[in-house]
């Protein structure tokens, strides 16, 4: 825990959100992910907007194809219906990608597929209202009948605030923010 409050606090911008310095962060998280193979998953591809992310995923082996994209000024670079789960941890957020990536995500994943969105609970006027967005355009999309909720799950730990400064904190929990996990099943038509 305190060598990760440490590692946030060295990437903690000074006048708020700072991509380069955001990238560099994610960049040091990819360190972790080989852990899902752990799980039995396999055959990966990934998009990333940091080729150092890319660069660590690449070493893991775990990865079939790695292509880097920033998502909203450029589209998914997927082909269209053919991934069993289609995956977005952390840049649903404001400043990251816009909303309208969630239907790249959707025309990702084959019929049945699932679409799984994992992001923090920011605090703040910017998300709150790519919150409200976001849930717009998930209600929009359930009611064309491109997808159905099988379930939201807020979470306590999703992680460590980047951008609190951590010196003298009393209880680690001061230290954490929740997040929210969406996950859609995608229409079979």
């Amino acid at each position: 825990m305190e060598d990760v409050t440490t590692l946030i606090q060295s990437f903690r911008p000074v006048n708020g959100y700072d991509p380069p310095q955001a990238m560099k962060l994610y960049e040091h998280w990819a360190e972790t992910y080989e852990q899902m193979a752990e799980l039995g998953f396999k055959n990966f591809e990934g998009v990333d907007g940091s080729q150092g992310m890319l660069d660590l995923a690449a070493k893991t082996d775990l990865y079939k194809d790695l292509r880097l994209a920033l998502l909203g000024p450029e589209p998914l670079p997927a082909q269209p219906g053919v991934f069993d789960v289609v995956i977005i941890v952390g840049a649903l957020y404001a400043g990251f990608v816009p909303v309208s990536v969630v239907r790249e995500l959707c025309n990702a994943a084959k019929p049945g597929g699932f679409i799984v969105m994992m992001r923090a609970n920011h605090r703040g006027e910017p998300n709150a209202k790519y919150t409200e967005d976001l849930k717009r355009e998930l209600q929009l999309m359930e009611e064309e009948g491109l997808w159905t909720p099988v379930g939201t799950k807020q979470v306590d730990r999703y992680m460590e605030f980047p951008h609190l400064d951590t010196k003298g904190a009393e209880d680690p929990q001061d230290l954490l923010i929740g997040g929210t996990v969406y996950l859609y099943k995608k229409s079979m038509q």
